[in-house]
């Protein structure tokens, strides 16, 4: 093979490769608002809260007032997360995601008594 034949190859190559580079990726999507929110009965102002996440993503959970919050991995790769943080009935908090080097945006939430059917108490935040 000539010297001219393997720089058309090698041309070819990077021409083909060249629009996959360019393309745009898809941002990572928010998680979804927690799916279960309980206060801990044995200790006051701490709350447990999980919902669904990317699996094996790093899940942010941020409480507003306190300016305070817990970051936790999904290491067995469930699609799942659990933390808990220090918090008031009613506060408002963000939940958000990492997945390498791409991050979702935050969903919002309430701080309150929540089960996969919804609010214990619907009026309680109103």
């Amino acid at each position: 093979m000539g010297r001219r034949s393997l720089l058309r190859c090698f041309a070819a190559a990077f021409l083909v490769a060249l629009p996959g580079c360019l393309s745009p990726t898809l941002p990572l999507p928010p998680p979804e608002p927690p799916d279960f929110i309980s206060p801990q009965a044995a200790a006051p102002g701490l709350w447990t809260i999980s919902g669904a996440c990317l699996e094996g993503a790093i899940v942010i959970v941020f409480n507003e007032r306190t300016g305070e919050g817990a970051v936790v991995e999904d290491r067995d790769r469930d699609g799942r997360y659990e933390v808990q943080i220090a918090a008031d009935l009613c506060d408002l908090a963000w939940v958000a995601q990492d997945l390498g080097e791409d991050e979702s945006a935050r969903t919002t939430f309430v701080v309150q008594d929540l089960t996969p059917s919804g609010p214990a108490d619907p009026s309680a935040c109103k």
